[in-house]
């Protein structure tokens, strides 16, 4: 069996693929594995969809398409949401707009470099996988930690030692934060260095 690019791309727009496997693909036409892959990659050479990972693809044609609603395709079948710096900037509780996705997942640590933008996962333990919910912004629909949970995620990360990341700062040291949730949050935590960074800067 064989699928044009037309007629796939058609499929593709009909059921408002997005983000999507090729296993996706293979359930809606019946392709072999292989044809699948071969025929996705003819749209991936006309610039119709692109490749984020292996067995991965997104729709260059989707309206308003945020790189947020890949994060949680990249480290499947692992649970992962956008936090740390993007998360905070989406919120507008830090200035800076990082150039990287930033995200957690109980996956081991990863970087991707894809054609919707460069993706830095981290990983947190199970247990602290908590405090997101999906957010809807135009078509795009994606999984992102509220503030308070994105600032402890970064905090706690950032104090592990030989992390890649940076405690949060600013420069008049006034968070847009509900000090009673972060306090709630902190206590979940159960890590002592958290909760003493918190006292330093007068959010506990």
């Amino acid at each position: 069996m064989s699928v044009s690019a037309a007629s796939l791309l058609k499929l593709i727009q009909h059921h408002d693929l997005r983000v999507f496997t090729s296993a996706d693909i293979i359930t809606l036409t019946g392709l072999t594995p292989v044809a699948a892959t071969k025929a996705l990659t003819r749209l991936a050479g006309q610039d119709l969809v692109g490749r984020i990972k292996r067995g991965v693809w997104v729709s260059k044609l989707s309206a308003d398409l945020n790189p947020y609603e890949a994060v949680p395709y990249l480290r499947a079948p692992w649970p992962a949401y956008v936090s740390l710096y993007s998360a905070l900037a989406d919120y507008g509780v830090v200035e800076e707009i990082p150039h990287v996705v930033y995200a957690v997942s109980t996956a081991p640590p990863k970087r991707y470099r894809t054609s919707i933008g460069e993706f830095s996962i981290h990983h947190l333990p199970e247990r602290l996988i908590w405090g997101y919910a999906i957010k809807q912004q135009g078509q795009a629909r994606y999984p992102i930690a509220d503030p308070e949970k994105a600032f402890l995620d970064l905090v706690y990360l950032a104090l592990i030692p030989r992390s890649p990341l940076e405690l949060p700062h600013k420069r008049e040291r006034k968070w847009d934060l509900d000090k009673e949730k972060l306090k709630r949050y902190a206590a979940r935590f159960k890590f002592e260095p958290l909760t003493n960074w918190l006292k330093k800067e007068r959010l506990h």
